[in-house]
């Protein structure tokens, strides 16, 4: 699950999924499937989500896969 693209949804004001994702043009079902990790979405869609939660793509979608590298990097 992308735990931080729930959270930042939610500290971003959008508690309702269904207003976000007629911002963003998806259906809630949709971006239910993005944030439960069940679909990956391309490039423009994660830019679209990324902008209007403030955060880039990399900080929303890969952080935690960055921090998990960064973490076995060091254990080498």
């Amino acid at each position: 699950m992308r735990i931080n693209l729930r959270q930042r949804r939610i500290a971003k004001g959008y508690t309702d999924v269904e207003k976000l994702s007629k911002k963003i043009g998806i259906s809630a079902s949709y971006y239910y499937k993005i944030e439960q990790g069940k679909r990956t979405p391309g490039i423009i869609l994660a830019k679209k989500i990324a902008d209007i939660l403030g955060q880039t793509v990399d900080e929303l979608f890969f952080s935690q896969y960055l921090d998990e590298t960064s973490k076995n990097n060091q254990a080498i």
